[in-house]
């Protein structure tokens, strides 16, 4: 039996080593109160060539098409399909299906991705903005920009909700049209679209060569023919199987045909966007 005011032999070590606990646990909450947050994953940065990244979608470049025009785009990947968005690619499958007689929206959609592409609904209250650009390229004419001001004429006159205004101003142009001496695998023409993940077009650049695949100069005949047809593909329109249409790959046509009108209108009253 310990006396009064005297501590046994083992008191001052039990509290030494509860006092040690203590200031340990301390230490280790007070640690992982400073534990840095996970790292967050860096900013994507848009591959060698692709697109930036826009409001609605990581839009970017890959190429698609051939003949003497071509289009060329790429679309992010969508998530889950809701059930919701599932029905409405129904009616909308339904509707290709007994409106596209005489039309050649089933092509477009059979020979591309089954995704349908055009302007968003408000451009229609705001014309697009076609900047042309006089370059001092080889076999360049002054009369090649009047051949774009035809074909422009042309599409505007097909009824559509969406018009083109012509200009030379390429800092907000929504297309912006230049040419080349050449351009490579057999074509002439070339529109590259760039559309957002919900299939709206945001841009397109074309380029129209001033010289055929054989090293001819294009005459004015032919460039008519190539704007319009990559004009075609600037609003969204796939390629068609008739020869006499606009968008047939190997195009002669200097006037749209009625098939071409019809497949315009008709993608012009279908939202946007991939119906698999």
């Amino acid at each position: 039996m310990t006396k009064p005011g005297k501590a046994g032999p083992l008191l001052p070590i039990v509290t030494a080593l509860l006092l040690g606990a203590v200031i340990m646990d301390v230490v280790r909450r007070a640690a992982l109160g400073r534990a840095p947050a996970a790292a967050s994953a860096p900013e994507a940065t848009p591959a060698p060539g692709s697109s930036a990244l826009l409001p609605s979608g990581v839009p970017g470049v890959s190429a698609s098409g051939g003949g003497d025009g071509a289009r060329s785009g790429k679309a992010t990947a969508g998530g889950p399909v809701s059930a919701t968005d599932s029905a409405r690619r129904v009616e909308v499958r339904e509707r290709i299906r007994l409106e596209s007689a005489g039309t050649y929206l089933v092509d477009m959609l059979a020979g591309g991705d089954s995704m349908l592409r055009r302007w968003p609904d408000e451009r229609a209250r705001t014309p697009l903005k076609v900047a042309v650009v006089r370059q001092p390229v080889e076999g360049f004419r002054e009369d090649f920009v009047a051949n774009v001001v035809w074909a422009v004429g042309r599409w505007n006159g097909a009824q559509l909700p969406v018009q083109m205004d012509i200009g030379s101003d390429t800092t907000r142009a929504d297309v912006v049209v230049t040419w080349v001496a050449r351009l490579d695998s057999n074509r002439t023409g070339r529109a590259d679209v760039t559309w957002d993940s919900g299939g709206n077009i945001r841009r397109v650049g074309v380029n129209l060569a001033t010289h055929t695949p054989d090293g001819r100069l294009v005459v004015g005949s032919q460039m008519v023919a190539v704007a319009l047809h990559e004009l075609g593909h600037a609003l969204g329109l796939g390629h068609s199987r008739e020869r006499a249409d606009a968008l047939y790959p190997e195009t002669a046509a200097t006037e749209l045909t009625e098939r071409d009108r019809r497949t315009a209108r008709l993608l012009y009253t279908l939202p946007p966007g991939s119906f698999r």
